[in-house]
């Protein structure tokens, strides 16, 4: 699965600074591809705004680049006296291309009961 941030950038941009700037600045509209289904660990689990932190961003070869990051979520349940936060660090893969950068999700969506059978 992959996830676009459309931006000008030119193919063979390898400033790593800069790419980061771009990343955070546009990192909302990629943030649910990021951090996945978090109903794996359950089904109160919610994404906090506004938590991913960019930690490093390393070339890799072709115009691909590794990010790493981490985020926060939050696991809400009264009925179980339950009110914890999260955080988790991940890392993923992206290239850039012309005008945008294409990063490579991973698709952790739970499957449904029709996709188990």
């Amino acid at each position: 699965m992959t996830s676009i941030i459309h931006c000008d950038i030119a193919l063979n941009e390898d400033d790593c600074e800069k790419l980061l700037g771009i990343i955070q600045g546009n990192i909302l509209k990629i943030a649910e591809a990021l951090a996945g289904d978090l109903h794996w660990y359950s089904q109160n689990a919610q994404l906090v705004p506004d938590s991913f932190h960019i930690i490093s961003i390393q070339p890799s070869d072709n115009n691909r680049f590794k990010m790493l990051y981490d985020f926060s979520w939050n696991l809400f349940n009264p009925c179980l006296d339950l009110n914890e936060t999260f955080k988790r660090r991940e890392e993923v893969m992206f290239q850039v291309t012309p005008g945008a950068l294409v990063f490579e999700v991973i698709d952790n969506t739970r499957p449904s009961p029709a996709d188990e059978l």
